[in-house]
């Protein structure tokens, strides 16, 4: 049998237009005024990892002078047992209790240089899509080559059939600095209905 079915779905011009114009927005801001620009993306991806790191570093600091303070005091309670000074129990008490400790940190130091690596890649993430930003300053028409340039992945949400809303979110992922969402940001458009017959 056949029939009319109704096909509701974003067409391909809008969703060009639509990334087209964040492109636009997103460069426009940026050379605008770069300072509200990065505001926005620090104030989402960097603040807090930029104070985490930084209190990451210090802890790194402190556990690296607990870690070498505990190999001095191995090597005294060392000699110690050797000399006679403790008994041969307690040193090997000492020792697995100190030893423990110092993995312990060491597997903590490990984790928090992984954050502080991440954080700093991030910060690096950010100066590679500003020099994208630079590069396509004033764009007017969208290229497969600008596309995979600054977006890492468009997800397009279906729409929630409950509400009777037409309105359809879309959310770019951006190259190195993820999802930003900027000043006013609005990411829906209207779905477009088509009929065709089935």
């Amino acid at each position: 049998m056949v029939g009319d079915c109704i096909v509701e779905l974003i067409r391909e011009e809008t969703l060009k237009l639509f990334v087209l114009q964040r492109i636009f927005d997103v460069t426009a801001l940026f050379f605008d005024d770069a300072m509200t620009f990065e505001e926005a993306a620090r104030k989402q991806r960097f603040q807090e990892a930029e104070r985490e790191a930084r209190k990451r570093k210090r802890e790194i600091a402190q556990a690296e002078k607990r870690i070498a303070e505990l190999d001095r005091i191995f090597k005294r309670i060392y000699e110690d047992d050797i000399s006679g000074a403790i008994s041969h129990e307690r040193f090997l008490k000492l020792s697995a209790d100190y030893e423990a400790e110092q993995n312990e940190l060491m597997e903590q130091v490990k984790a928090w240089r992984e954050a502080v690596e991440t954080f700093e890649q991030d910060q690096a993430g950010f100066a590679s899509f500003a020099a994208i930003v630079r590069k396509y300053v004033g764009i007017r028409e969208l290229t497969p080559t600008i596309v995979n340039e600054f977006v890492k992945k468009i997800i397009v949400h279906a729409p929630d059939k409950s509400s009777g809303h037409r309105r359809q979110k879309i959310e770019l992922v951006w190259n190195f600095i993820g999802e930003v969402n900027l000043p006013g940001d609005d990411q829906t458009v209207e779905r477009q209905r088509k009929s065709r017959t089935a």
